[in-house]
């Protein structure tokens, strides 16, 4: 540790050993250079004396290297590690961070050493997926979390002295936006859905699964029996894998109108590959053209355009207003707790329990002629009273108390005696 001068440059520059590795920050030439890195040696030893992390905020420094002899990975190479320790996951997974890393962040990362990416580049780099590329902030924010996983990684292995990506705030993303369709609308929508794929969106808006669960059910997965339908995997572009959360694995009531749209579907004979439910007209696994045919189907009954995932809240909200238990509620569609319903359906739930409010209410009206809370014990309608004594009557009573006899009997009693 110390202030030296390179002898081929003239440039001064100091060197700081940290957790056994060499650290350098240089500047310019001449003696304002040479004052301006005793400077910033002394600022850095009262750091290391007070027990600060030596390398913090390094990556504004110009220009900050490691020792020849270590060497320090490219966000590239990093990110090729990355993947590899993501082989196990879910298929959909690895191929949505693949998918990331390739569009988004090796473009402009790739060739980076990974001790030269600061907080300002990040920062950089979120305004310009959602105001140049217009991204919405949700999906900024998906898009920049492989970063920040890699940054903390390469701090946790000593490979950086600080992350970045630590001091980067998330990005602030909208609620989810719930319209539900009121019954009238949702019967609507359904009778103008092409025959075929009409069963789909009728199993979607009375069970509240999720378009992916739906696409990986097979028919083995429904027990006609107890009506139950057992959900247990996704289906994300041609890939399986598990629910989106653990909670997601659970057994759903066949309601009358679902009961009836998958006994349609099983007479329709088709042919089904590898015995899916829900397949196109050639009997392969639907893959991401619902789209259009919820759009059809919308524009026939000439209702405003909302996503298909709408059907879900649907089920949701009308479930709520129907009394059923949240928990209850959670449960069947896959939430792991209340929150979510708490979260994005006040309002429905506001709604739903205003006759139970109304009921409380009238539960603890106080009862007529009896205790009062706030009045003490009344008995009819009369209340009780101190009589209240004159002063000079109560300053009597105390004299005689005290031996002293009324003035007005010992007057009496000397008129007597003359």
């Amino acid at each position: 540790m110390g202030v030296l001068k390179d002898k081929k440059s003239g440039k001064w520059y100091y060197r700081v050993k940290h957790n056994g590795k060499d650290y350098e920050k240089w500047f310019g030439k001449g003696p304002a250079a040479k004052f301006e890195a005793e400077s910033a040696m002394a600022e850095l030893q009262h750091d290391i004396h007070i027990g600060k992390l030596s390398g913090q905020g390094w990556e504004c420094f110009d220009k900050m290297r490691r020792a020849k002899n270590v060497e320090v990975k490219t966000f590239g190479e990093a990110a090729k590690e990355y993947l590899d320790g993501r082989l196990n996951y879910k298929t959909s997974s690895v191929r949505a961070y693949r998918s990331i890393l390739k569009a988004h962040l090796l473009p402009k990362f790739e060739k980076r050493a990974l001790n030269s990416i600061t907080e300002t580049d990040l920062r950089k780099f979120l305004v310009e997926l959602t105001e140049e590329k217009g991204l919405a902030a949700s999906r900024a924010n998906t898009i920049l979390q492989p970063m920040r996983e890699m940054l903390a990684q390469a701090c946790r292995e000593g490979v950086i002295p600080r992350d970045p990506g630590s001091a980067v705030k998330r990005l602030k993303v909208a609620k989810t936006k719930v319209q539900p369709f009121s019954e009238e609308d949702l019967a609507l929508a359904l009778a103008n859905i092409d025959e075929h794929y009409r069963p789909f969106f009728i199993v979607q808006a009375f069970t509240g699964a999720r378009p992916n669960e739906l696409l990986a059910l097979r028919w083995s997965d429904i027990d006609w029996v107890n009506h139950q339908i057992s959900i247990s995997k996704g289906r994300v572009r041609g890939y399986e894998g598990l629910p989106k959360t653990s909670s997601g694995e659970r057994l759903v009531p066949m309601t009358k109108p679902v009961d009836d749209a998958l006994k349609q579907l099983k007479d329709q004979g088709v042919a089904a590959l590898d015995g899916f439910v829900f397949v196109n007209t050639k009997g392969r696994p639907i893959d991401n053209h619902l789209g259009d045919v919820w759009d059809r189907a919308l524009k026939r009954a000439r209702l405003a355009h909302r996503p298909s995932y709408q059907l879900r809240h649907t089920f949701i909200t009308q479930c709520i207003l129907k009394g059923f238990p949240l928990p209850y509620i959670a449960k069947i569609v896959g939430h792991s707790t209340i929150d979510t319903l708490i979260r994005h359906y006040t309002r429905w739930i506001d709604k739903a329990t205003q006759e139970q409010e109304d009921k409380l209410k009238k539960s603890f009206t106080l009862l007529d002629g009896g205790t009062s809370i706030t009045g003490g014990i009344k008995v009819g309608n009369t209340r009780s009273r101190s009589r209240k004594r004159p002063n000079n009557q109560l300053l009597q009573e105390n004299l005689e108390i005290r031996g002293f006899e009324p003035l007005t009997s010992r007057v009496r009693s000397v008129r007597s005696t003359n």
